[in-house]
């Protein structure tokens, strides 16, 4: 295995308010093909939603997440 190796993020559910946050604040003013393609936008949002025991609180913003970007 090499320097190189791709090093999968874990979201903890006690943090991922921020995360959902940060995600609206870069999808809103950006959009999501900023910096960012969709595919990358859409893996982190699926990732999210992943988490271990994610809030429905949590899960609906990131679902319209999905949403949004799958309709930019």
């Amino acid at each position: 295995m090499n320097n190189f190796s791709v090093v999968a993020r874990s979201y903890n559910v006690s943090h991922l308010d921020a995360t959902i946050t940060h995600l609206e604040q870069v999808l809103n003013l950006e959009g999501a093909n900023s910096l960012f393609s969709k595919t990358d936008w859409y893996g982190c949002v699926l990732e999210a939603l992943s988490t271990p025991g994610l809030a429905t609180s949590q899960r609906v913003p990131l679902q319209r997440l999905l949403g949004r970007i799958a309709q930019s």
